[in-house]
């Protein structure tokens, strides 16, 4: 099977709302305004609350209620609160389902940590220091990187029971056995995924490349390979630090190239992992489950 084999096959691809899907057509066409933000977001009304609730959680620390979308993109920001309707909507892909193969609620929490571990290595790298809303691009990449996953264990029951398998049993990476039985991997996947929901070519580049880092080091577009490395580099982390459970459980080592590729002091990455950890801790309080 490939790609293009298994993209026929599948009845349909795990959907994300359609107000997300508006909110990237409207955002990479740049007819996406505080204004036309809100007025996409209250026309669910299911997000609209889900989003105030998360507002107006400790992880934002607001002084006085937040009572409307309008006040929220006023007082946190316009980037932030279209991030958090992104995020919500890839979350609900997260629930868990009848039959599940893997623990869908483990894989959103290591997604979730790798988010905010490439968020918080951006925030020290001199590559991205250029663009204040590259923190927040790198974090989302980090909620999709694993996406493709879903995908798999939803249309390809079998195989993926078989990948898990041989994950758990073995010493080789889920991406290199999901080639050999597939004919692809799920970053493969995921692009095709990230594709259908309307988010962005880089974002597609970053799930593409998240286990092939060099092909990103090698290209000539700067900000396309800082953020693959966020996130290849923060699922390392993510992993070490158990923040989550990934279906692979093969961990991999921090080297000095994964640093220096960052532009990151190798002396800072201590004070990195505290933020990251203490990041997290707070994240798990507002993002429970059941939201």
């Amino acid at each position: 099977m490939n790609l293009r084999d298994f993209l026929k096959k599948i009845k349909e691809l795990p959907t994300i709302s359609a107000v997300a899907n508006e909110i990237n057509d409207r955002d990479q066409n740049d007819a996406l305004t505080a204004k036309t933000l809100g007025t996409i977001i209250t026309r669910d009304p299911a997000l609209t609350a889900t989003v105030l609730k998360l507002a107006n959680s400790a992880y934002y620390g607001m002084a006085r209620e937040i009572t409307s979308i309008e006040r929220a993109v006023t007082i946190l920001g316009f980037d932030t609160i279209k991030n958090l309707a992104l995020t919500i909507s890839v979350f609900h892909v997260f629930k868990n389902q009848d039959g599940q193969l893997f623990d869908l609620k483990g894989l959103w929490y290591h997604s979730l940590g790798v988010g905010l571990a490439a968020k918080h290595l951006s925030l020290h790298s001199p590559m991205l220091a250029c663009d204040k809303t590259l923190p927040e691009q790198a974090f989302i990449c980090g909620i999709l990187h694993d996406i493709g996953k879903i995908a798999f264990a939803q249309n390809l029951p079998a195989e993926m029971g078989e990948i898990l398998k041989q994950t758990r049993s073995g010493t080789a990476a889920q991406h290199e056995i999901e080639k050999n039985i597939l004919g692809f991997n799920h970053q493969k996947a995921g692009q095709a995924m990230a594709n259908s929901w309307n988010f962005p070519e880089d974002y597609q580049t970053v799930i593409r490349l998240h286990h092939a880092p060099s092909a990103a080091i090698t290209g000539d577009n700067a900000k396309i390979t800082a953020l693959v490395m966020s996130v290849y580099l923060g699922n390392k982390i993510a992993k070490a630090l158990h923040l989550g459970e990934s279906t692979d459980p093969h961990m991999a080592k921090v080297t000095p190239d994964d640093i220096r590729n960052l532009g990151i002091n190798k002396e800072s990455l201590p004070a990195i992992i505290k933020d990251i950890r203490e990041e997290y801790t707070q994240c798990l309080e507002a993002w429970s489950y059941e939201l």
